[in-house]
């Protein structure tokens, strides 16, 4: 097995793990969670580019020698995480839930 699909591997078993999809600099999916659909995983890479390429301006804009490596989103009841770098996106979603209050 390689190193890509061990990591993909432990991704996926990793409790709250709900969907990642993998893609290229063109933005062709490469990979995706068995149970999501190629619509699903094609509406999160459309929307999470996007969003890390202007997150990545913003970046630049506060420091030219600076790139945006990693990026997360927190909602209500999920959270994506996108690593980005010059040739593939990665994202994932999780379920998430705020921690007890003490």
């Amino acid at each position: 097995m390689s190193d890509v699909e061990e990591t993909l591997e432990r991704i996926k078993t990793k409790p709250g793990v709900i969907g990642y999809v993998i893609c290229n600099a063109e933005g062709t999916v490469l990979r995706r969670f068995p149970t999501m659909t190629p619509e699903q995983a094609e509406s999160y890479l459309v929307a999470m580019r996007r969003l890390a390429a202007k997150a990545g301006g913003v970046v630049r804009d506060m420091n030219p020698r600076d790139n945006l490596e990693y990026l997360r989103i927190r909602c209500k009841k999920q959270e994506v995480v996108v690593a980005r770098d010059e040739e593939f996106l990665v994202i994932v979603i999780q379920r998430w839930t705020p921690a007890e209050q003490a």
